[in-house]
């Protein structure tokens, strides 16, 4: 992932970008409408997210979520409690 910043594929999970050793996820829209309000879509994204955060380390790389919309503080707390940091880019 040196030098990319297009989405990669380690290990079966893709990542959304990365440049050196910063690795990310970016997420879009109605993204978190979509999974808050179901217990599967949820539980499938914290499962990838910590798979990607482990991968991220494994590879000593860094791992972060970037999101255009605002993130539900659930998520956040989430996010935070794991070691995820995130970004609202927000108009």
């Amino acid at each position: 992932m040196v030098g990319e910043a297009s989405a990669q594929s380690l290990r079966g999970h893709d990542f959304d970008g990365g440049i050196g050793n910063r690795w990310w996820e970016a997420k879009s829209g109605y993204y978190w409408n979509m999974i808050i309000d179901s217990p599967k879509k949820l539980e499938l994204f914290k499962s990838s997210m910590g798979a990607r955060l482990r991968i991220a380390k494994d590879s000593e790389a860094t791992y972060e979520l970037f999101s255009n919309s605002p993130i539900p503080q659930a998520i956040k707390d989430w996010l935070t409690k794991k070691g995820i940091p995130y970004t609202e880019l927000l108009d």
